[in-house]
């Protein structure tokens, strides 16, 4: 397997060591001989929970890694914490993981509201951050000790108005998004691809946190002439829009974010005639789920995931795909900075990550003193006309690997 512990790059994590700055005792919290602590914020109660497979995605892969020996002969020891999605749980779990359990970094985090509460303390403190949540801020600036290595709302978003343009003819955009900062996130950088692109929005309409009815959204969205939507909507209040949109008569392509996994989202909406051909999303990854380099993702997650930790019915989700960039980017940043690391040398040997392959991600991630947004490009996946999942290159152009 390409990330098997064979240190190839043991003589560039020395070069790496080499020119780091010096460690101060108090930049090697959470690290001893034998363990690297790592705290895993995420989700696990509560209406959010939906979101936890982006947490436990980076966990099977830590596992993984330690099941081949570790790095440099240390184990990752994982100290999860509950946000619930919720800011004020997530600041007193951030605080605890920080101060009390003493974890060398915090991974994953899918909640942009609660990302951004703890920032402040993340930023003081000097904790190196991997995390999943969408919102562009939490990186832009850049932070020293924060990165993103999986995308942003800015590049989620742009792709999404990217792909509804590029079907012929499209011009006007309708938005439906919550009203908090993790909509903005996507629908803010669209709003702006559409206006740099020719396009125009006709229509923005709020749809909030577990709403039920989308009646006059879909109405607003219908009297505007809306040619595409841009839904920027978590799971549940999409599958909402989505079956509303279908019973009030609105037959144009509905976008959606990332706060949504796609199969799931047909599952839950049960009416193939409102989805085939007319519901895609960004698609983050190289291939479909689970097929062809992402086979052998799958195969870590069904092994070292425990039975709870998996879905309940059917296989590992894209969520799951999704979160395991945050680990094996974690991991590569520890081989490079050597057998002695520190906060210092981790966060130096990010900053030589150029083109390196995930082996998940449909984009290479790359990162400088400058920029801490490793990856940009971005596929769709939708329904094609006989109802099989399909990744495009733009609107009806499916990708080469798909075959058709």
């Amino acid at each position: 397997m390409r990330f098997s512990l064979a240190l190839h790059a043991a003589a560039f994590a020395a070069g790496v060591a080499m020119i780091a700055t010096p460690a101060r005792a108090d930049n090697l919290q959470g690290i001893t001989d034998t363990t690297i602590k790592i705290g895993n914020l995420g989700p696990f109660t509560g209406q959010a929970s939906v979101f936890d497979p982006l947490n436990y995605g980076p966990e099977a892969y830590l596992r993984y890694i330690n099941a081949q020996g570790g790095i440099y002969g240390r184990k990752f020891e994982t100290v999860f914490a509950d946000s619930a999605c919720n800011e004020a749980k997530g600041i007193a779990a951030a605080k605890k993981l920080i101060y009390e359990d003493k974890v060398f970094m915090i991974m994953s985090n899918p909640c942009s509201g609660v990302a951004m509460a703890v920032k402040p303390m993340i930023d003081k403190e000097g904790l190196p951050w991997i995390g999943i949540a969408a919102n562009p801020k939490l990186t832009r600036p850049t932070v020293p000790s924060m990165f993103h290595v999986t995308y942003t709302g800015v590049e989620s978003g742009s792709n999404m108005a990217r792909f509804a343009l590029s079907k012929p003819g499209v011009k006007k955009i309708a938005l439906a998004l919550h009203s908090n900062d993790w909509a903005h996130g996507y629908c803010d950088p669209a709003t702006d691809y559409v206006k740099a692109n020719g396009g125009e929005i006709v229509a923005s309409t709020a749809l909030e946190r577990g709403a039920t009815d989308a009646t006059a959204q879909a109405l607003q969205i219908k009297a505007s002439g809306a040619q595409a939507v841009l839904g920027c909507l978590y799971q549940p209040e999409l599958v909402v829009l989505i079956r509303d949109l279908k019973k009030y008569g609105v037959d144009i392509p509905i976008i959606g974010a990332l706060g949504a996994d796609f199969e799931q989202t047909v599952e839950q909406v049960h009416d193939p005639s409102a989805v085939q051909g007319k519901f895609f999303q960004p698609y983050q990854f190289k291939a479909k789920l689970g097929e062809g380099p992402l086979k052998e993702f799958h195969d870590i997650f069904v092994k070292y995931l425990k039975k709870d930790e998996l879905p309940k019915v059917g296989e590992p989700t894209n969520f799951y795909y999704f979160g395991v960039p945050a680990a094996i980017v974690t991991v590569e940043a520890f081989r490079r900075a050597g057998p002695h690391p520190s906060r210092e040398k981790w966060i130096a040997a990010m900053e030589t990550l150029k083109d390196f392959d995930t082996g998940v991600l449909a984009d290479k991630v790359t990162i400088t003193h400058e920029s801490h947004d490793g990856v940009k490009l971005m596929h769709a996946v939708g329904l094609n006309d006989k109802g099989v999942e399909t990744l495009y290159k733009s609107w009806g152009v499916p990708l080469e690997s798909e075959g058709q």
